[in-house]
């Protein structure tokens, strides 16, 4: 039979599951339903139970602290999905910058995938990335992290140190540098023609080379980018690795 220790450690471990659904990449997207989210959690949550619970079978309830355990495995829950997340936006942040050079900045309408405003561009490469994660077991990969982050940091111990801090200062910059360097060669193409616009403009200036540029961007943009697209599907099969990578480190700095 269950006791009322058993029922609280395992909504402890739903709390930081839970959370960490609601930030995580793939299943913290708004057009999944919440009813599959929470099933989902509890799930995952029963199955982690018995082993979790073997390993602290004497766990009681001691008041207020449990509330603050719950709060604590809400934030670790959050700050995972948060980091898992972060390789997804570097995507979205490299398609927003490469609908900027091209021209398709005008455009930008709400994206329900994404759950924020997106161009043409960064939703394909944001799809592009979902699918990928898909194609290579990424889901599978994320939720086998949360599970091990049991083992890495227990229930109620996790700590906020500086390393933790620090790491998720790192991951923000990484992201951002990533998408800089995926969106560099478009950025590179844009430039040139810029120049060469420029040129042209100081040579004849008769030519209206405002409303000549929006066609030859996109041309020479689309094309750059749909030879980007094999390599593009390499580097995201790789920041798979970096998301396994990036918990693990996290989960280091909380003990």
């Amino acid at each position: 039979m269950l006791d009322i220790n058993q029922v609280a450690l395992f909504f402890l471990i739903l709390a930081r599951l839970s959370a960490f659904l609601v930030t995580a990449p793939l299943f913290s997207m708004s057009n999944i339903p919440g009813i599959v989210k929470i099933g989902l959690a509890l799930l995952i949550s029963l199955i982690t139970f018995p082993i979790i619970y073997l390993s602290i079978p004497n766990y009681s309830i001691d008041g207020w602290n449990y509330v603050f355990a719950l709060v604590r495995e809400v934030l670790v829950g959050l700050a995972l999905g948060f980091v898992a997340n972060l390789v997804l936006s570097a995507l979205m942040f490299t398609g927003n910058l490469i609908d900027m050079q091209i021209g398709f900045f005008m455009s930008l309408i709400f994206d329900p995938v994404a759950s924020a405003m997106s161009g043409i561009i960064s939703r394909f490469i944001y799809l592009l990335g979902l699918a990928v994660l898909f194609a290579f077991d990424g889901h599978h990969m994320i939720l086998a992290a949360i599970v091990r982050s049991f083992e890495v940091v227990p229930l109620n111990s996790a700590v906020v140190t500086g390393n933790a801090a620090m790491h998720l200062i790192k991951t923000f910059a990484q992201a951002i540098s990533i998408g800089v360097q995926i969106a560099a060669p478009i950025i590179a193409v844009m430039l040139i023609i810029d120049v060469t616009l420029g040129l042209l403009a100081r040579t004849a200036p008769q030519i209206n080379v405002f409303m000549l540029g929006f066609p030859i961007k996109i041309i020479f943009g689309l094309i750059t980018l749909s030879i980007m697209v094999p390599v593009l599907v390499r580097i995201i099969y790789s920041l798979c690795g970096v998301i396994e990578e990036d918990i693990v480190i996290l989960l280091k700095g909380m003990t």
